[in-house]
């Protein structure tokens, strides 16, 4: 019998084949404005708002290079822009004292937004300066909406492929204090 550190392996290696199956077949067709929603990117910025900056970035990186293969932009840009947006998002978690049902929008808009700009400046630096374009800055907008209304659908599925274990579900995301007990009358 496998155990849930297996188990969840498994589901996060089957939320990437997921992920790239839907970027690359079904929101490649569902444009919006001629734009397509960045899947990889949002699921990347739920698992690190769910587990933190280091499973961000992990999940980003395999999403990304995953994704790479299906781009005509050098390998490995998805991936780093991926990673490093997985581990902001991380970040802000940290900062952040309760969930609110706002949260994945808001996140899923920054994090394509961040997500979309890296992109374009890694691609620059990396050679394609055909990317640094105002259209492209277009695009990055557009995507970035739409991945902030795509997000609250992408965050439940992601807090399956985490398992129970989930940090983010728990509501508040640091421990409370215990309160001090009442002196009893001896």
């Amino acid at each position: 019998m496998l155990n849930e550190k297996t188990l969840r392996r498994i589901r996060l290696g089957l939320l990437v084949f997921l992920v790239v199956l839907l970027q690359t077949t079904l929101f490649s067709s569902l444009r919006v404005f001629g734009v397509a929603a960045d899947v990889g990117l949002v699921m990347s910025v739920a698992i690190g708002y769910r587990e933190g900056p280091e499973a961000g970035a992990i999940f980003g990186f395999a999403a990304g290079f995953a994704i790479d293969m299906f781009l005509q932009t050098p390998i490995g840009i998805s991936a780093l822009t991926y990673s490093m947006t997985g581990y902001g998002a991380g970040l802000v978690q940290l900062g952040l004292a309760r969930s609110s049902w706002w949260i994945p929008s808001a996140l899923g808009g920054v994090g394509g937004l961040v997500g979309g700009l890296g992109f374009i400046l890694v691609a620059t630096v990396a050679g394609q300066e055909d990317l640094l374009t105002l259209y492209a800055l277009r695009v990055v907008v557009i995507a970035a909406v739409y991945d902030a209304v795509l997000a609250p659908l992408l965050f439940p599925i992601a807090g399956w492929a985490i398992g129970k274990e989930a940090r983010r579900d728990r509501g508040n995301r640091r421990p409370r204090p215990a309160a001090p007990r009442p002196a009893s009358p001896a």
